[in-house]
């Protein structure tokens, strides 16, 4: 259960931008070669970059009240989230894998790879667009 929710936030964070259908001759976003194909490598770099920028006093780590923050913010932009989930406290403690009150990217990145062994439907260490795509409509779509 404990997976499947974090797997739930850290998609609605990112507003489904892994799961985006790629445009033609380029991989979607999250692709940073343009390959076509998302490896664990771009998928980690791109969700953390993605988590990191609620760091806003710029200290390597994410608080609690940055997550907060930041969970506030995206409820603002996504008016299909109002009313779910609360103010981010029952998530952050999940994400918070060694309880110091703060997620840094060893945390961040943790949580990436869960998602993207969950994303990686035929384990060949890369998503396609039809796994991403795949992903996106299981989660409830996205943007």
């Amino acid at each position: 259960m404990k997976a499947y929710m974090i797997a739930g936030v850290l998609l609605a964070m990112t507003a489904g931008a892994a799961c985006a259908q790629p445009a033609p001759g380029k991989g979607g976003r999250g692709d940073a070669n343009g390959d076509g194909k998302v490896t664990l490598a771009e998928f980690k770099a791109g969700r953390t970059a993605q988590m990191m920028r609620m760091d806003t006093d710029h200290d390597g780590k994410v608080s609690k009240a940055e997550f907060q923050a930041g969970m506030a913010a995206r409820k603002a932009r996504a008016p299909a989230a109002e009313g779910k989930g609360g103010d981010g406290s029952r998530m952050f403690g999940m994400l918070d894998g060694n309880g110091d009150g703060s997620l840094d990217k060893g945390e961040l990145g943790k949580m990436a790879e869960r998602r993207f062994g969950r994303m990686d439907a035929d384990g060949d260490g890369v998503l396609t667009a039809a796994e991403r795509q795949s992903a996106q409509g299981m989660m409830g779509g996205g943007r």
